[in-house]
């Protein structure tokens, strides 16, 4: 068992499910954390106590239960007395791995596990919680639990604080908010609390003291690139869902600017994955010719036309009216870098900041910003996307040759150094991210991807998530991780013979790969219409 040191940073329920689900998709299954768990908190139980020859344990139905289950089968292998309080029929713990590791303790001969479906039925324990045993382990409710308990977890709290045999709570106490350390009903005071991995922060709230009790932190095997690659859990971020009362640009109006006489397609591809991410209105201002082009060739978007053949200073006027109104502001794909093209940018970006809007800054607005040195621009709530060379232009240095966890290191230095706050996405095999204090490094896509426009399609995907993303180095991470699995798919469906257009198509495919997308559209379906498709078994309901 590995104990980890107290003056770790604490963290929030949220970034705990982000971090179990990176570990599963590393490959680390969720059984052997929970094995980890139970024998972490067994072996406490034993050091601790060692000569209690009696251990309850107390069990909800969920997986906070299973890593109880666990440690109370490890206790019986060593010799110990164990019962097994389960709050709920056996048939009804069906959350894996919990249900898994039940059965296992179902088939061990000494093993005993009795069933209290309701509060009456667990009363008629009360004598295990109240003279029989010489240790209790709450393992009732994990992380989620959120106002009032229910019976009979309520019931079994209070029996619990009742006994005076000494308290183990599993994770956390049960009833304690984990974010807060609030009570809302009530909660289990323990003597002694096995957290896993990091403390929880509602865990180190002086008020939650009195529940707590010592706290030990025990660590169960989520290794240190759970927390820096981007993967699957950095979507629980995102909230997919929409409200059923929601109107046109609830979820994002972008303004995207860009374009030029020699560049008229970059913008559009912007444009489109914005849209098909999930944004809104995204609405293009480039100059005249582009936007008419843009117009001709679908529907789907909105652009400006700005008088001239370039974005200058002098047809500026629209693009700022237009960011008053825009949630994200996104600028650069195929500007071009004449010098009343800079002016404009600096404007723009001036404007955008004082009026605290979130900007993706990419391609040649990345460039002005080097050739003008303006990196006093670049505040937090803006994120950048250079590949090594636009970086190299940005700051006036080459981006070493370095393993992908030394890079991340190198550039979270340089973020510190030149615009701590704002954020870096760095294209590569390995996309790196930071915002000056945290790293994360994002391994989807393919050598395919480097055909001419991918790079338009990540900034649209981007300024989109910077609006349904709090946090911006999150959005960044998501954007990259989506953006590449979308070019992952093309690639196993056409080979390397991908258009930006390919990868555009294949974003929905991307985030239904890890997000329930369907059964998230079938609850917004209005009632009747949902019953009918239920009925003829077009969709499956509950």
């Amino acid at each position: 068992m590995g104990l980890i040191n107290m003056s770790s940073e604490a963290i929030s329920v949220l970034e705990m499910r982000v971090l179990d689900a990176n570990t599963a998709y590393l490959g680390i299954d969720s059984r052997i954390l929970m094995e980890n768990a139970g024998r972490g908190v067994a072996q406490i139980v034993s050091s601790r106590w060692p000569n209690a020859g009696k251990v309850l344990v107390v069990a909800g139905l969920g997986n906070n239960g299973g890593d109880g289950i666990v440690a109370g089968r490890y206790l019986y292998n060593w010799g110990k007395d164990v019962v097994i309080i389960l709050l709920g029929r056996v048939s009804d713990m069906r959350e894996e791995p919990a249900a898994t590791n039940l059965k296992i303790c179902l088939n061990l001969l000494g093993c005993r596990v009795m069933e209290a479906r309701d509060e009456l039925e667990l009363l008629s324990y009360q004598d295990y919680f109240i003279k029989w045993a010489d240790v209790i382990i709450d393992a009732i409710l994990g992380i989620g639990v959120k106002g009032r308990i229910r019976q009979p977890a309520s019931a079994a709290i209070d029996l619990i604080n009742m006994s005076k045999a000494p308290k183990v709570a599993v994770d956390i106490p049960s009833g304690l908010d984990p974010d807060t350390g609030d009570v809302a009903d009530k909660a289990v005071k323990a003597d002694l609390t096995v957290t896993m991995h990091k403390a929880k922060r509602g865990l180190i709230a002086d008020k939650a003291k009195p529940y707590v009790g010592e706290l030990v932190v025990v660590d169960i095997g989520i290794p240190k690139e759970a927390e820096l690659i981007v993967g699957p859990g950095d979507l629980n971020y995102l909230t997919y869902a929409r409200r059923l009362d929601s109107k046109k640009g609830d979820f994002g109006r972008i303004a995207i600017i860009g374009g030029s006489r020699d560049y008229t397609g970059a913008i559009a591809l912007t444009a489109l994955a914005s849209l098909i991410t999930g944004a809104d209105l995204p609405i293009v201002y480039a100059p005249h010719d582009v936007a008419h082009d843009i117009r001709s060739q679908t529907p789907n978007l909105i652009a400006v036309p700005l008088e001239g053949e370039v974005l200058s200073k002098d047809n500026v006027g629209p693009v700022l009216r237009g960011i008053e109104r825009a949630n994200v502001v996104a600028i650069g794909p195929g500007l071009g870098l004449e010098k009343t093209t800079m002016e404009a940018v600096y404007i723009i970006l001036e404007t955008a900041v004082k009026l605290g809007k979130r900007i993706v800054i990419d391609a040649d607005a990345i460039k002005a910003i080097g050739i003008g040195k303006k990196l006093n621009l670049l505040k937090p709530g803006v994120v950048l996307t250079p590949h090594a060379g636009e970086l190299r232009e940005l700051l006036g240095i080459d981006v070493p040759k370095l393993n992908p966890i030394e890079t991340g290191q190198w550039l979270k230095e340089q973020v510190s150094k030149c615009c701590p706050g704002s954020v870096i996405l760095l294209k590569g095999n390995t996309d790196v991210i930071s915002d000056g204090s945290r790293i994360k490094l994002n391994m989807s896509g393919n050598p395919g991807m480097t055909v001419g426009g991918t790079g338009d399609v990540l900034t649209g995907v981007l300024a989109t998530m910077l609006h349904r993303v709090n946090d911006p180095l999150e959005a960044a991470a998501i954007a990259a991780f989506i953006t590449g699995v979308a070019g992952d798919l093309a690639a196993l469906e056409l080979g390397y013979h991908l258009t930006p257009m390919d990868v555009v198509n294949r974003i929905p495919k991307a985030f239904s790969i890890f997000i329930n997308t369907k059964g998230i559209i079938e609850e917004a379906l209005h009632k009747p219409l949902r019953e009918y498709l239920i009925k003829h078994q077009l969709i499956k309901g509950e």
